[in-house]
């Protein structure tokens, strides 16, 4: 269907940085990139809308959604939620040669090395990821994963992330991969919850710093986090 069509290459332009977070999305210039008449353009940016990742204004029109403090609060939440019950399935689960599929997309996440952290990165991290997921053999946990780390593909700016977290989170990946395969389920979920905290605190302290652009001291999490937390 065009709707479809509109809408996977609408989230490509987006995944590509043609369309940045913020930015307004007009009938006209996307029916011009696309070469699509209005109504499929519409249907898929309502869609996009009821998934969270395009938001519109009465009068105004649509626009790329940003992510806000609670949203990034909230999905990290989801994903320490999900991947803490995946590392327990996975131990349970894995066969023989399983973990030798994640031992390849550690790999390929450790040995790209850019001179900025860049989307390219945060893809390779997440494969990981949901690579592990699939080593739960649980499809529901893959699609749940999947969705929320898109959420992060399509509406952060990764030019803002710290080269620190390029070594950390492969030091991370790496501890987790190694309890996995001792079977211990209590250390896989401390090392996942502890890479999980780590890569929410840093994402956090960026969309904090953009919030305060006169660099105003910003409170600690530890402070902050009951109130971002309450629903």
């Amino acid at each position: 269907m065009l709707t479809d069509e509109a809408y996977q290459r609408i989230k490509e332009l987006i995944l590509d940085q043609k369309l940045a977070p913020g930015q307004k999305l007009t009938y006209g210039d996307l029916g011009k990139r696309l070469d699509m008449s209005p109504t499929p353009i519409i249907n898929a940016l309502y869609r996009m809308e009821h998934e969270g990742f395009v938001s519109s204004v009465p009068f105004k029109g649509f626009y790329v959604r940003k992510i806000g403090l609670q949203e990034a609060w909230e999905l990290f939440g989801v994903r320490e939620a999900l991947e803490t019950y995946i590392v327990e399935q996975v131990i349970l689960v894995a066969q023989p040669g399983d973990l030798d599929l994640l031992e390849q997309k550690f790999a390929a996440h450790a040995a790209y090395r850019p001179d900025v952290y860049d989307r390219r990165r945060f893809m390779l991290d997440s494969e990981f990821h949901i690579q592990l997921a699939r080593l739960s053999r649980n499809e529901a946990l893959v699609q749940q994963l999947l969705t929320t780390f898109e959420h992060f593909y399509i509406r952060f700016r990764f030019s803002r992330m710290s080269l620190d977290r390029l070594q950390s989170s492969v030091d991370e990946h790496r501890q987790l991969i190694d309890r996995i395969r001792r079977k211990d389920i209590n250390g896989s979920r401390d090392a996942i919850r502890n890479h999980i905290h780590n890569a929410r605190n840093h994402i956090i302290q960026i969309l904090s710093d953009e919030a305060a652009p006169d660099k105003r001291p910003v409170r600690p999490l530890a402070q902050r986090a009951p109130a971002m937390a309450k629903v």
